[in-house]
């Protein structure tokens, strides 16, 4: 695709050029008075095509320009949710272990010393975590689809 794209351009180059060179009258026939911000100037049909294609490799260059840095700015919006997406996720686990570290210990305090309240307290807490584990997975869900709008 970008052989048959720049054969393509070198060709309607060549072809603009040799119009430009067969046209004798080019740089001698006037166009008339061009006035530009209080400037006056006599331009031939030649200096208009020069100036015009001028402008136009500057209008490429510029959305050359645009395009590129808008492509930066996506690539660099993905790989910044990716990784967000990534910290979460290992939040989540991290917090998962803690839990159930916690939770063997409260069941390891129980079982020492030996009493029904301790064993209570320790279902009670695990409870607690659990229902915060599933809190805090729904809010890390909706927290990703309000990032991804």
């Amino acid at each position: 695709m970008i052989l048959l794209g720049l054969l393509l351009v070198f060709g309607l180059a060549g072809l603009a050029l040799v119009a430009f060179m067969d046209n004798d009258g080019l740089f001698t026939t006037s166009v008339g008075t061009v006035e530009l911000f209080g400037y006056q100037a006599a331009l031939t049909v030649g200096e208009v095509f020069l100036i015009g294609a001028a402008a136009g490799a500057l209008i490429l260059v510029g959305l050359s320009m645009l395009f590129g840095g808008a492509g930066r700015r996506a690539r660099r919006r993905l790989t910044a949710r990716r990784e967000l997406q990534a910290q979460r996720a290992e939040n989540l686990d991290l917090k998962r272990r803690h839990e159930s570290i916690a939770t063997e210990l409260a069941a390891q305090r129980a079982a020492e010393a030996g009493a029904a309240d301790a064993e209570r307290e320790a279902e009670a807490a695990r409870a607690a975590r659990e229902a915060k584990l599933t809190r805090d997975a729904a809010d890390a869900e909706s927290d990703e689809r309000l990032s991804t709008r």
